[in-house]
């Protein structure tokens, strides 16, 4: 399969994530891997985020692929909503799995 390209984001704050987020639609046509580094987001700020902008992930992900790169989480808190991953190599796996299940369904 060919090599897709993806963007790399790497919040330091809840904020800078937060305006990331604000900002996907109008600046982003990409494929995103978000690296969230451990002790940087409290994970209830994070979950306050995924389900703040739920509408805006959503809208984005039926074009493009965004990735969140979790290494240490309790995942059974994740909205459905979210593609997480705990590598990067797993979260190109996820971005390549996503584009052909979108390809599939246009097919349709």
């Amino acid at each position: 399969m060919a090599k897709h390209k993806y963007d790399v984001f790497m919040p330091k704050t809840s904020e800078q994530l937060e305006s990331f987020l604000q900002q996907l639609l109008k600046k982003r046509a990409q494929n995103i891997i978000v690296k969230l580094i451990a002790g940087y987001i409290d994970a209830d700020e994070l979950l306050s985020l995924f389900f703040k902008y739920e509408e805006l992930l959503k809208t984005y992900k039926k074009n493009k692929s965004i990735v969140f790169l979790i290494e240490e989480f309790n995942y059974n808190q994740i909205p459905d909503f979210i593609s997480i991953a705990p590598t990067e190599e797993e979260a190109i796996d996820i971005i390549d799995f996503e584009e052909i299940e979108r390809d599939l369904f246009l097919e349709d």
